[in-house]
């Protein structure tokens, strides 16, 4: 059965409306043409500690995590010339570089509905 109008809307309000008191703000850092911007976005940022010690890696290793970290972004979100995402509320050039910063591994849209309901963020810590 497919999903109408009604249904989608009420889909995406329901997964906004579970992102609430779970968000906390971050700096996207974004070079264009040189010159960086920093913009403040709310997202949903946790640790990803889910490795299957089981499946070993391609070099037949102990396996180890390409990513450290998940954001969950809103759908609309724009990652178009992002090179940094960094852990501070305050989007300023000193507060980033005296937070963590992360690079992206990956951004898929995930969720329910065709498309997505959110992003989802892939990161990896800079140290």
């Amino acid at each position: 059965m497919p999903l109408d109008n009604r249904k989608t809307s009420h889909i995406q309000q329901m997964v906004n409306k579970s992102f609430t008191g779970r968000q906390r703000s971050v700096v996207l850092v974004t070079n264009s043409a040189g010159s960086y911007s920093y913009n403040a976005q709310a997202v949903v940022f946790r640790p990803d500690l889910a490795i299957d010690p089981q499946i070993p890696d391609q070099e037949g290793q102990t396996p180890r995590a390409r990513v450290d970290t998940v954001m969950l972004a809103p759908l609309g979100t724009s990652f178009a010339g992002v090179v940094l995402i960094a852990d501070t509320p305050t989007a300023t050039a000193l507060a980033v570089q005296t937070s963590p910063i992360y690079e992206i591994v990956s951004c898929v849209p995930a969720g329910i509905l065709p498309g997505g309901t959110h992003l989802r963020v892939y990161l990896r810590r800079l140290r």
